[in-house]
């Protein structure tokens, strides 16, 4: 498992998944409509390369690049549930 810490504006949360893609998700779920608010603290190699944090809100194909192309953020929501609803349980507030 690796701990993965994400936030939006002074918040601070991390969660706990056997990938990215997994925590990704489980971020996304967690801020609902403000996840394009969310930005990524840890693991650091991640932060560069995978942010999706926008002010505009238009996120949608951000996140289907970062998962794999057109419409693959949604296959991977529903190929993927029970790893999700897991790592959902392992959300803790840090700030």
């Amino acid at each position: 498992m690796t701990t993965f810490e994400y936030g939006a504006m002074s918040s601070k949360f991390s969660c706990e998944a056997e990938n990215k893609l997994t925590a990704y998700v489980t971020m996304i779920l967690h801020y609902d409509s403000n996840n394009h608010l969310i930005a990524l603290y840890e693991p650091k190699e991640i932060i560069k390369d995978d942010s999706w944090l926008s002010i505009t809100g238009q996120v949608s194909e951000r996140l289907d690049e970062i998962f794999g192309g057109e419409n693959a953020f949604d296959k991977y929501v529903e190929s993927h549930i029970e790893e999700i609803k897991a790592c959902y349980k392992t959300i803790k507030r840090l700030i």
